[in-house]
């Protein structure tokens, strides 16, 4: 086998590699926009840190509503997913996202048009 046979794949590997990692960026803190959640529910233990405070940034359009950043469990731990602006659909209202507490713990309801 030769040094050519051996290297270009490495090569090749470690292209689609550097690639790959300037396609996505990772966070463990932070998440951005609406985050589509699963239908089941699921309970934890611990309550969720209170909401951060942010800079809303300007306003897109006149028609545009902003929906707060709230916290998502990941099934380990915490990640703030920031808020957006979105385009208001007419005679529907946000509801926001909220944590709710009973008996069996922590759940997370979220955000959605009425």
């Amino acid at each position: 086998m030769s040094l050519r046979s051996k290297v270009l794949p490495c090569l090749f590997g470690a292209c689609a590699l550097g690639v790959a990692g300037c396609a996505t960026h990772y966070h463990p803190h932070y998440g951005h926009g609406p985050v589509v959640s699963d239908v089941s529910v699921m309970y934890i233990r611990s309550a969720p840190p209170p909401p951060r405070r942010i800079r809303i940034p300007p306003r897109p359009s006149a028609a545009a509503v902003w929906i707060n950043g709230y916290w998502n469990w990941t099934g380990l731990t915490f990640v703030w997913v920031e808020g957006v602006w979105e385009p208001h659909p007419r005679s529907r209202r946000w509801e926001p996202d909220r944590w709710v507490h009973t008996d069996r713990g922590w759940y997370r309801r979220p955000g959605h048009w009425k």
